[in-house]
């Protein structure tokens, strides 16, 4: 897929998960962080029109990383991982290279 549709979402989600590799884990993951970015930005298109207040691109880039290491861990118990390693690595915290 060399480019998509802007208007086509569906085109924007297979295209990403196009360039994910063949690693059912890397996917998964990536996957995951997709989602959680097209529900950030939703929020935050939310928060700009009803509420009138912009968040940073940075703070949207720090809620994306406690986001997903919170559905991690409220999805796996196993989970061990805290915020500074996940911030600084979190391919090899899910064992995925």
């Amino acid at each position: 897929m060399a480019g998509v549709d802007p208007l086509n979402i569906t085109d924007h989600f297979l295209q990403f998960i196009h360039y994910t590799g063949s690693s059912k884990a890397r996917r998964a993951f990536l996957q995951l962080l997709w989602l959680l970015g097209i529900w950030l930005i939703w929020s935050e298109r939310n928060n700009r029109v009803f509420k009138n207040v912009e968040t940073p691109i940075l703070q949207l880039l720090e809620k994306l990383k406690f986001h997903s290491l919170w559905w991690l861990k409220a999805n796996n118990a196993k989970f061990v991982y805290g915020l500074q390693r996940w911030w600084s690595d979190p391919l090899i915290c899910l064992g995925i290279d």
